[in-house]
């Protein structure tokens, strides 16, 4: 119970903080996607890197990473940053995380092979999302969702169920303002945040050690809500970075000629935080020069990275995100390597399970997320009536 009000009353607190700054709240949200997203995609053994993302989407030299595993990575990015409403059309939002979980494979994997595990009809994924309403604990009904999916699919996709657990901390604390989404024309780096999301599961069981996600055992539960909470204490400071740069382009655009376009391209990368000078350009209604010499001028300043390190097509970022796009390849352990590589044989048993089974795993789960809640529930009355006592 105290594991799980810490993580929550924390994921609240900055819930609060971007909804009253939603510009420093959407910049954060940028570069909590990205290292989600990688950090996805490496709990299923494929090798990438933050720093494998941008020569793929800039075609800049040479491309060391596996070109499908980039693109699963840029993939999950542009789901996480826009993953609709999962309460209100829960069936569109689960199969497009799994058109987008589908466009990667580890290596190794034959494409040809059939997949393991069980695909669900939209009638069993309405079942999951049914019962969800926005008075609900976000990180306790993302959880369950998450694990109800991982049960039903016989863990076919681990990467579908953390999209599912962000989707739904997503709609449980506010829903999604527009309905359609313009592609983004570097994949996924640039363009805004719509979700409302705080919780980065992927992220957070793998910032100090390396932990399993199993949302659906008692272990992994509470391993999850212990290293969200840790996780939570960080973001507050990455939160705060954000919120030093929004003030610092303001500041530096204050004082100068009434045409100044300074304060239209901090705005600019405040809402899109990766974009290039045509990009520039075209969202503030400048020419190709003037947007230059904006980005030279917000370089020297401190508040733009280049980030391609070449003379020609060249893109620019915030400092802290440039940071993650330019950071050295991740080089996975062998003991990594060896907890997120599953053995044939759990594929096998995966495989030989029947319906009947999954329905006895869906009532042990409900029966041991039921317990929480109505102890949860207990721990609340207790600390409401607490509060009027004194």
């Amino acid at each position: 119970m105290a594991t799980f009000l810490r993580a929550e009353v924390l994921a609240a607190r900055l819930e609060a903080m971007a909804c009253a700054e939603p510009e420093v709240g959407n910049l954060w949200r940028s570069e909590l996607a990205l290292a989600e997203a990688v950090a996805s995609a490496s709990f299923e053994g494929i090798r990438i890197s933050k720093g494998d993302l941008l020569p793929r989407v800039a075609l800049n030299g040479s491309q060391d990473a596996d070109p499908t595993s980039a693109e699963l990575a840029l993939s999950l990015i542009r789901v996480l940053k826009a993953p609709g409403d999962s309460l209100a059309r829960p069936v569109q939002t689960v199969r497009r995380f799994e058109r987008a979980a589908g466009t990667g494979m580890g290596p190794g994997v034959d494409p040809n092979e059939e997949p393991h595990g069980h695909r669900l009809d939209d009638a069993e994924i309405e079942v999951l999302f049914a019962e969800l309403s926005p008075g609900d604990m976000p990180i306790l009904s993302a959880a369950r969702a998450a694990a109800g999916y991982a049960v039903l699919s016989e863990r076919a996709n681990p990467i579908v169920e953390r999209l599912i657990f962000m989707a739904v901390d997503s709609s449980l604390r506010g829903r999604a303002a527009r309905g359609t989404h313009p592609e983004d024309v570097l994949r996924g780096l640039s363009g805004r945040v719509d979700a409302h999301w705080v919780s980065p599961p992927a992220l957070a069981l793998s910032q100090r050690r390396f932990l399993p996600w199993s949302p659906g055992s008692e272990t992994g539960l509470m391993d999850l809500g212990t290293s969200l909470a840790r996780v939570f204490e960080a973001e507050v400071g990455h939160f705060a970075l954000s919120r030093d740069w929004l003030r610092g382009g303001q500041e530096a655009a204050k004082g100068r000629g009434g045409r100044s376009r300074m304060a239209d391209a901090v705005q600019a990368f405040g809402t899109a935080p990766v974009l290039s000078s045509a990009l520039l350009a075209e969202t503030i209604g400048v020419s190709i020069r003037t947007a230059l010499t904006l980005l030279d001028e917000m370089t020297d300043l401190g508040l733009l990275k280049e980030i391609t390190g070449r003379r020609t097509a060249r893109i620019w970022a915030v400092p802290s995100l440039g940071g993650r796009l330019a950071a050295r390849p991740f080089r996975r352990t062998r003991l990594q390597c060896r907890a997120v590589l599953p053995p044939a044989e759990m594929h096998e048993t995966a495989r030989s399970r029947s319906r009947d089974q999954r329905g006895a795993s869906m009532q042990a789960m409900e029966r041991a997320f039921t317990d929480l809640e109505t102890a949860l529930g207990q721990a609340n009355a207790l600390l409401i009536s607490t509060r009027r006592w004194r």
